[in-house]
């Protein structure tokens, strides 16, 4: 403690009174541990908007769903080249049988104008009959031959019209199927949207657990030290911790203060006869005594 030496006894009561209550009554006060607070970093996450989550869904499938739709042209453009080809063989074989017939029937008549000019019945009715029969048989089996060939190529260009209808509307009924695929799709994006939203919201609230129980463990601490303090502050210091906290250097210098100035006998006398003294010296009265009876030489 820091003081001016005293000039007077007066002084010197003084500054001894302050000196015991500085260093054995007053108690300093608590200081509770100031830490900063914990502050954790939350997340932010934004939830898209449905638009959002839809378009999101749509540019998805969206090369899933043409692919798809190109597949299936593909294999409708095959079928009804199939039928196309179909078709063209279907002609070639008309075309074949009936140059077959025709060669056949044309052999047939040969022979039989041969024979009659032979015989020489080349104008005879019997002669005329038998080529008439024969052309009449090719004809039959012409027509049979185009009847049932027409039918097939009817047929097959019916299918094929079938086809190109069906084809014609593959985008349009597609587009049905891709609406649900993409409604399926963006049910299920923002199913995990909502996940995530609901994971970040429940980590954010870990946190702020996280901090109060910092805090509270803060709080805990500082009413554990402050009850320690006072159960420390409560008693009294003992003679060693009172020379390590310079009690008696403050109060030995403050006594020489006033009795070195004096003369040595007068200051022996006084020192003896002020019995007050004794109670801010404690164990140092003796060798203060002992100071003060040497330099007045008794």
């Amino acid at each position: 403690m820091e003081f001016n030496l005293p000039t007077n006894k007066e002084q010197m009561y003084s500054i001894l009174e302050e000196l015991f209550y500085h260093y054995r009554i007053k108690r300093p006060g608590y200081e509770e541990l100031q830490l900063e607070p914990l502050v954790l970093e939350r997340l932010e996450y934004r939830h898209p908007e449905e638009s959002e989550i839809l378009e999101m869904a749509e540019i998805a499938l969206r090369g899933e769903q043409e692919r798809e739709l190109m597949s299936k042209k593909a294999e409708y453009e095959l079928m009804i080249s199939s039928l196309e080809n179909k078709i063209n063989l279907c002609t070639l074989s008309k075309e074949e049988q009936i140059a077959n017939i025709n060669k056949l029937y044309e052999s047939s008549i040969e022979k039989v104008e041969k024979q009659a000019e032979k015989n020489g019945l080349i104008s005879s009715g019997i002669a005329v009959d038998k080529i008439a029969q024969l052309e009449a048989e090719k004809n039959a089996k012409i027509a049979e031959v185009v009847e049932r060939k027409n039918s097939e190529i009817e047929n097959y260009t019916a299918e094929i019209d079938v086809k190109r209808k069906e084809l014609e509307n593959l985008t349009e009924v597609y587009a049905d199927v891709h609406v649900m695929d993409v409604d399926k799709k963006f049910v299920e994006m923002r199913a995990n949207y909502q996940a995530i939203e609901r994971e970040v919201f429940k980590y954010n609230n870990s946190l702020d657990e996280k901090e109060q129980r910092y805090q509270n463990t803060i709080m805990q601490t500082n009413a554990s030290l402050k009850l320690k303090f006072m159960e420390i502050s409560s008693g009294e210091f003992t003679k060693d911790q009172l020379v390590e906290m310079g009690y008696y250097a403050d109060v030995i210098r403050c006594i020489r203060g006033y009795f070195d100035v004096l003369d040595a006998e007068i200051a022996y006398q006084e020192f003896c006869s002020d019995q007050k003294i004794m109670i801010y010296l404690d164990d140092y009265y003796s060798n203060v005594l002992y100071l003060y009876r040497a330099r007045a030489g008794l």
